[in-house]
């Protein structure tokens, strides 16, 4: 894409009679030469119980936008150095000092947790897909026994 492309597109779905438009939305592309907002790793994997830690990046002209780390399911989100929001002890942001970055790391997740979340700019945002799963358990070895002289005595 060039940034010449940037513009409202219309996005349109036909399901029935192709005279018949079904339904449709409009949006805005903004193509720019670095994004706005990113994140080091789109899809995050872990164990119930267990922790992970999510980057996001963001180029210099959003250092002064709000920053937050959001879940799409319930719209709930967290800001980067809000004091007045008591935050979840599970969901902890931190500012990299110099690095326009902010890394968020969630502990005690649980299988509820799965689901898609976004880091957020200004009004840019990059999704991240979080996937939380049972630990596997290493096999059970039962080991043997044979009886003891005591025991063959009695």
């Amino acid at each position: 894409m060039q940034i010449s492309d940037s513009g409202y597109y219309w996005c349109a779905v036909e399901i029935g009679d192709y005279k018949t438009l079904d339904d449709g939305y409009y949006l805005y592309l903004k193509v720019q030469s670095a994004p706005g907002v990113s994140v080091v790793s789109s899809s995050v994997s872990g164990h119930e119980g267990g922790d992970i830690s999510v980057q996001c990046l963001y180029s210099s002209e959003y250092q002064y936008e709000v920053r937050q780390w959001c879940r799409i399911k319930d719209q709930s989100c967290y800001t980067v150095g809000r004091t007045g929001t008591p935050q979840n002890s599970s969901v902890q942001i931190s500012e990299d000092d110099g690095r326009r970055s902010f890394t968020v790391l969630m502990t005690g997740l649980s299988l509820t947790d799965s689901g898609w979340y976004f880091c957020s700019v200004g009004e840019l945002q990059s999704p991240v897909q979080l996937t939380i799963t049972k630990p596997q358990r290493a096999p059970t070895t039962i080991l043997a026994a044979t009886p003891s002289d005591f025991e063959t005595d009695m």
